[in-house]
Parts: C-alpha cells; structure tokens; sequence
C-alpha cells in the first residue's frame, strides 16, 4: 500500500524536525528533481540527498533549529531561529516526491 500524501508530508515534516535525512528520501522517486532559490542548479534524487545530508550535519553543527508546519499536504512552511522563513513544495506521484522545490514565497 502506497503512502498518503499526508502522510508524506508528514514524515518530511519530521525529518527537518529531527534533521534526519531518511525520513525524507525514502520517498524519493527515481526521477525527482528538487530545485531552489538558493541552489544554483536543479539536483536530481542522489545530489539531494547528498545535500540534505550535508545541510542538515551543518545545522546540527552550529546548533540552528527549524521549527516546521505543516501548510498543505504539498507544503512545509520553515522558519529558523533569526525569523527567515521559507517554503519547501512538493509534488506526489504514486507515492513518491518527484519534484521538490525551496523558495520565499
């Protein structure tokens, strides 16, 4: 049985609570492209990972919390500690993320 995309949404919410990476790459579909604001090129499904996994030890490292809600079943809504704030958006297909995408807004 194939997750809900509450569900989904949920264990990516926990991940960037947790800052643990798994939580979200499982369901990463083999075709998922995550682009961003920030990133300068689209990543596929392994560079995301790698950088998620990256990103989330350095957050851990200097100690940075991100307090996470959850605004849709497609949408988290991020905020770090010095107030910035940005929205992470995903697309679901038969269960699995296929599109990612960071931005402002």
């Amino acid at each position: 049985m194939q997750p809900s995309p509450q569900q989904i949404i949920e264990d990516l919410a926990e991940g960037w609570r947790t800052m643990d990476a798994e939580f979200i790459t499982k369901y990463l579909a083999d075709e998922f492209r995550y682009d961003s604001q920030w990133v300068f090129e689209s990543l596929d499904r392994d560079g995301y990972a790698n950088y998620l996994r990256g990103k989330f030890g350095n957050l851990k490292s200097k100690r940075i919390s991100v307090l996470v809600d959850i605004v849709s079943e497609t949408c988290l809504k991020l905020t770090q500690r010095d107030g910035s704030v940005c929205f992470y958006r995903i697309k679901v297909k038969d269960g699995k993320v296929i599109k990612g995408d960071m931005c402002m807004f």
